[in-house]
């Protein structure tokens, strides 16, 4: 066959499906839609690789519940809608909205050649019929499905004794010789500080060196075809965020992907009736749908995802906040770096930026933290192979890896990093995604420290249950990814507690003149050199990677903010002690941070 002959069989095959289609979905036009509207969603179907009737819902051009009513009357069959809560014992119900038409009346016909009274439904009508012991169910499976599975790696086992045995004899031991010899206590604990924190900046030093080199950026998503994109699902957890709904749902709205591969599931709590009311007074999109978590503890964000995930659709999810604005190509970017990831890639972090870095203090140097996180230490993680602590949003993985693993550890207040570190002692690798989310940042101290009492709790939290079995744990990740934990996850909280206390000996120093004086013996002076060189270390590493990021992100008047970060650092201090007693006393408990609606463009 000739080009020419090629050509026209396939305009004739396109025209012989488009008829064939049309004819399908005919009893549509004249009461839902025209006949033009009907070839338009028959093409973008085709184009896209998905029914016709995908389309239309995506879209918005149908409703489910007005579709399955014409369809009932085209069938001549009864729709769920019109019965009560009672069905007849022999009624069987069908899923309209999942298959073809003619699909959908071959199945009526064997339901009622077997004697049954076959009714018409819509997907989500289905499901909220779903009966109380299949809702108890997954609800089960949501809260305990880690816990039951690998307890060891649960936050919601206890903290085991010979952790607790250890932390107690070190700050015994701390308090008993600073007490009985302050003097030696004080230089005691002044070498141990810096030993300690010796490797810890030196992977700093070198994970920034690391992150500061040029990504290699990939427009494989621009060559994507619509009918090879997967169907991607969206887990959006919300708790009073009535008043962003609408900003989530026009970000949302914006992405460039396939409407009808898109599966959104806006999941709220039973609890939350403002934000159920809102939801069902805005026409939500056709691509999204709320799933409503039963009440129960503990009452955290993970368990709600455990609980969404079990209804995605997906073959990919990524995980949004309510506030949330992603870059409109990052589904397509994902999926084309997932596809020319190495072998072993199970997740993806994007990266996450702040908005509304202008608002005030708090919120500059928020900025210019999450530019130097997800800009430079991330990758810089990522291209020595270490274990990444994922952020709490924008996180992408093929829909199985999530099944695998048990999703989410609902006793877990930073989910988000525990699952990294969970993610990588399976042997996966984690990349960083070069598409940014846009966040917006607490801008009043309040809300600030709640937020950031609960991440410090979180890691605490993660480093605990990590290194219950440290052996198994050297095994999994292997020995240099092991000590990369312990320097980066452990020297992150170390570092936030031990900071005042520093500040302090180093004022004291000053004040006594020590700083300004010549070391007397080579110990001393090797002392003396560790301790400069790490301060200096720490600091530039720090100021430089904040201050890079954000003045290649074109922020360069919060770029000038870096050098002034030790301040902020004093409050992360303050939030750490807040969390490190929450995790005696509080250990599962959620501090909620408030978001508001916003009405100027979220971009910078």
């Amino acid at each position: 066959m000739n080009y020419h002959n090629q050509r026209s069989f396939d305009w004739e095959g396109r025209q012989q499906d488009l008829v064939a289609a049309e004819a399908e979905y005919g009893f549509l036009i004249g009461r839902l839609l025209d006949r033009e509207t009907l070839r338009q969603a028959i093409l973008t179907a085709e184009s896209w690789g998905v029914s016709p009737l995908e389309v239309l819902l995506a879209r918005g051009w149908v409703t489910d519940v007005a579709y399955v009513g014409a369809l009932a009357d085209y069938l001549g069959v009864p729709a769920l809608g019109q019965f009560g809560a009672e069905l007849p014992d022999e009624a069987i119900l069908i899923d309209a909205t999942s298959r073809s038409p003619g699909q959908v009346a071959r199945q009526i016909a064997e339901r009622e050649s077997a004697g049954g009274i076959a009714l018409i439904a819509t997907a989500r009508e289905m499901e909220e019929r779903d009966s109380s012991e299949r809702e108890q169910w997954r609800l089960k499976r949501a809260i305990a499905g880690l816990l039951r599975w690998r307890p060891v790696l649960s936050a919601g086992a206890p903290t085991w004794t010979w952790q607790l045995i250890t932390a107690s004899a070190l700050s015994g031991l701390v308090a008993g010789v600073t007490t009985v010899a302050p003097d030696a206590g004080y230089r005691l604990l002044l070498v141990l500080l810096t030993l300690v924190f010796l490797p810890v900046v030196v992977l700093r030093v070198v994970v920034t060196a690391l992150g500061l080199m040029p990504q290699r950026s990939s427009d494989a998503s621009t060559h994507l075809a619509d009918a090879d994109l997967p169907t991607y699902s969206i887990l959006v957890p919300m708790f009073r965020e009535a008043q962003v709904l609408p900003d989530l749902v026009a970000a949302i709205s914006a992405l460039d992907y396939p409407a009808a591969k898109l599966d959104v599931l806006l999941i709220l709590e039973s609890v939350d009736l403002e934000t159920q009311d809102i939801a069902r007074s805005i026409e939500l999109p056709g691509f999204m749908r709320t799933i409503v978590v039963p009440d129960s503890q503990p009452r955290t964000k993970p368990k709600a995802l455990n609980y969404a995930l079990q209804f995605a659709r997906g073959d990919y999810v990524v995980v949004y906040d309510a506030e949330d604005m992603p870059e409109p190509d990052q589904l397509r970017l994902a999926i084309a770096t997932f596809r020319e990831a190495p072998r072993g890639t199970i997740c993806l972090q994007g990266q996450l930026n702040i908005h509304n870095a202008r608002e005030s203090w708090l919120t500059r140097q928020f900025a210019l933290e999450y530019s130097a996180l997800f800009d430079v230490t991330l990758p810089g993680l990522a291209r020595l192979g270490l274990p990444i602590p994922l952020g709490g949003t924008s996180n992408h993985f093929p829909r199985e890896v999530l099944d695998r693993w048990f999703g989410w550890d609902p006793f877990n207040v930073t989910e988000d990093a525990d699952l990294g570190i969970r993610l990588a002692r399976t042997g996966g690798r984690i990349g960083v995604l070069n598409s940014t989310t846009w966040e917006e940042a607490p801008a009043r101290f309040g809300i600030w420290l709640r937020q950031r009492t609960r991440w410090m709790k979180g890691w605490m939290q993660t480093y605990l249950v990590h290194t219950r079995q440290p052996v198994r744990l050297m095994r999994e990740l292997g020995f240099a990814a092991f000590v990369g934990f312990h320097l980066y996850s452990g020297g992150l909280i170390l570092s936030a507690l031990v900071f005042p206390l520093f500040c302090g000996m180093a004022a004291f120093e000053a004040w006594q003149g020590g700083w300004l004086m010549l070391p007397e013996s080579l110990s001393g002076g090797a002392l003396w050199t560790l301790t400069v060189f790490e301060l200096a270390a720490a600091y530039a590493s720090s100021v430089l990677a904040a201050g890079v990021a954000a003045w290649r992100r074109g922020r360069k008047w919060l770029a000038f903010r870096a050098p002034i970060m030790p301040v902020y650092w004093l409050l992360i201090s303050v939030a750490a002690y807040r969390a490190l007693f929450q995790l005696a006393t509080a250990p599962h408990f959620w501090e909620k941070t408030e978001h508001r609606s916003r009405t100027r463009s979220r971009r910078p």
